[in-house]
Parts: structure tokens; sequence; C-alpha cells
């Protein structure tokens, strides 16, 4: 037997010994599972000198190490996709206050830049539960979530188009201060159930532009973040606003942007109709609209939301109601998990079913504000929808 001398690491008082231990000269002093009761005494037994055997010593160090390592990979998990994004609500909200009180300079350009890019790592994290909190998340102010919500869109829309960091970055920040110009309009705008004014619709037809000066003015000299807020709401058919911009001359930045405020303001209730369910919305944007639409960038948008987007609630052929979870193995085969029963009792766990399966199939979409029962996306998707804020 090859002996190794024990360390102050390899004992723990208090603790049963995993292999015998003997002194120098080789006298068993320790036998394996003793308790070495104190910390006084483990201190003067390794003074004296305690060895082991040296493979079992060896083994025991690098099992040690390897749960020292998953210890600390589990300390540094990144943040839940749902954490990141409503904190990014959260700090969206205190920075619109701020810009609104004239605190200009670089901060602003950084702060936008720094959470562009928690929302692209989010995404990257779990793009599903991403585009599943828009659906499911839909509490608090909505000129500031609609923002947020939009950005988490273009994020995704932008990986799949494999733009640059940067460029993904620039444009992610562009959404989320897309309506700067008007954010009090526009939650005065949600509740309204008459039609604009005309000075209404001047004024909200002066938004992009205003928004864009108020940037300027905070200290923001991207070209590709100003331009796409300047441009979010022109076609390429030239019957967008402001400038009614023709073709190319609308950014790509502006045309990912434009579709994800469509899409994003569609599923969200207003006071004069209800929310639009989102393959109902894909439909109405992405066909009815046509030729005022980049083709590609809506095709990377189909690519990226699919028809039944997660989050989505549908009613199964049984009758169960579940949520949209990923993509399945087909466009219209999507995963899905059950939360309430043919009868509408809350299941305890939800339960996973395979819709490309007759008795699964889906039927129906299901209107969020039908159902009652709270969907708990941690017990969904995990980990990466824990919210606890």
């Amino acid at each position: 037997m090859e002996f190794e001398q024990v360390g102050t690491n390899d004992v723990v008082a208090g603790d049963r010994t995993l292999w015998n231990m003997y002194d120098e000269a080789g006298k068993l002093l320790i036998p394996k599972g003793k308790i070495i009761g104190n910390e006084q005494l483990l201190a003067r037994l390794i003074a004296m000198g305690l060895y082991a055997d040296r493979e079992e010593l060896l083994k025991s160090r690098e099992e040690w190490r390897a749960a020292k390592v998953r210890a600390i990979q589990a300390t540094n998990k990144p943040p839940s996709t749902v954490g990141v994004l409503m904190a990014a609500r959260r700090k969206l909200d205190t920075m619109v206050t701020q810009l609104d009180r004239s605190i200009h300079g670089r901060w602003l350009s950084e702060k936008v830049e720094e959470m562009a890019s928690e929302i692209i790592q989010a995404c990257e994290v779990d793009g599903d539960v991403a585009i599943a909190m828009i659906l499911l998340r839909q509490e608090g102010k909505y000129a500031v979530r609609h923002m947020v919500n939009a950005a988490i869109v273009t994020a995704l829309v932008c990986r799949s188009l494999e733009l640059t960091r940067a460029e993904s970055r620039s444009i992610v920040a562009a959404a989320l201060t897309m309506n700067i110009g008007m954010i009090e309009f526009q939650d005065q705008l949600k509740e309204q159930t008459t039609p604009l004014t005309p000075a209404q619709r001047a004024r909200l037809e002066r938004h992009p532009m205003m928004g864009a000066d108020m940037l300027r003015e905070a200290g923001v000299k991207d070209a590709l973040w100003l331009g796409a807020v300047e441009q979010h709401h022109e076609c390429i058919d030239g019957s967008g606003y402001p400038g009614g911009l023709w073709e190319d001359q609308v950014s790509q930045g502006a045309r990912i942007i434009a579709l994800a405020d469509l899409f994003c303001a569609r599923v969200t209730p207003r006071s004069y109709r209800p929310a639009v369910a989102s393959n109902v919305a894909l439909k109405g944007i992405l066909l009815e609209r046509g030729k005022s639409l980049d083709q590609t960038v809506a095709s990377h948008f189909i690519k990226t939301l699919g028809i039944f987007p997660p989050g989505m609630l549908v009613r199964l052929a049984n009758g169960e109601i579940g949520v949209v979870t990923r993509a399945g193995g087909k466009v219209n085969t999507p995963q899905v998990k059950s939360i309430l029963s043919a009868d509408g009792q809350k299941l305890g766990l939800a339960v996973a079913r395979d819709t490309g399966i007759d008795q699964f199939a889906i039927k129906e979409t299901v209107d969020p504000k039908q159902l009652s029962a709270y969907v708990n996306m941690e017990a969904i998707w995990g980990s990466s929808a824990a919210y606890r804020g």
C-alpha cells in the first residue's frame, strides 16, 4: 500500500472518516468510519502526521473538487429569463421617468444598451419562455411593457437573421425606446374607446421623430438605433409615417421593430377590443398586410414565433386546456402541457401532451381572460421561467 499524508481539507471534525488512517510507521490509528469529535483533536492528529492509502485519498479529493465545482456552477447559473425580463420592465419604467425629468447625458445610452444586452442574453437562455411571457404576463404599465415585449421579439428575429451582436444590440435598444416620445399618451390611447381625433392622430404620427429627438438630447449617437426609432412606423410601400418612405429607404432595424410592434400590440387587450389570439395576430399581420411588409423579415418572424407561439392557451380534442410550451415535430403539432382537465379542474401537475396524437390534437385557441387559473410559468417551463419579485 502506498501512503499519502492527510491534509487539513481531507477530514472534517464531526464527520465519519472515509478511510483508515495510519501513523508514519504504518500503524493504524483511526479506522474507517471513526468520528473525530472536535477541531482541536483533529488539528493535533494532523500535526503529528496522519496517512491514508494514496489511491483512496486522491479519489476522495477529486470527488471533493468536483462537488465544489458543481456548487460554484449552481450559484453562477444565469438568472432566469422571466426574472431578467421583468427586471427590464422595472428598469425601463424608471428610466423613462428620469428622461421626462430631463436628466440627460451618456447614462441613458449606456443603460439602454446594457438592458438590450441583458434581453438578448435572456432570449438566448430560453427564447420560448421569453415569447410566452409576452402572452402570459400582461400586468403593469402598458407603454413600458409593450416596448420590452417588442424588444424580446426583435432580439429573437435578429438572431434568426444572424445579425451581428452589435447590430442586434442597437436594434433591440431602438425597440426599447421606440415610443419614448409618447409614453403617457400611449397609456391614454389604450383606454380610449372612441376614434382618434385629428389632433391625436397628428401627435401619434409625430412620435417617432419626437422620440429620436429626445434620445439625441439624452446623448444617444448610434445612427442605427436612432434611425430605427425614427422609421419604425414606415412601410416599404410608402404608406407609413412620418416620412412616407419607400423600400430601401426603410432600414432593416425599423422593418423588424415594425413587425414586433404590431404583433405585441395585437395580442394585448384594449378597452375597445379583446386581445387577438397570437396565431390570428400573425395571420392578420403577415398575410393581410402583404405588400407593406418586408417578406424576408416576415419569414424570419414566422420562423421565430411559429403558428402556435409558446404561451398560447389551447383546448385539446379531449377537452383539456393546455399551454403551448415549445415547437413540436411539425408546425401544427407543438409541445403542450395541460393545466385544466376537461371538466375545468386544475391539474395538480402540468401534464405533457403529444398534439400529434388525435386525442390531444389542438381543437381551438382559448382567450386568456376566460381562464381563471393563473398560469404558473415556473411549473411549466422550470427554472428559466422562475420569477420572485
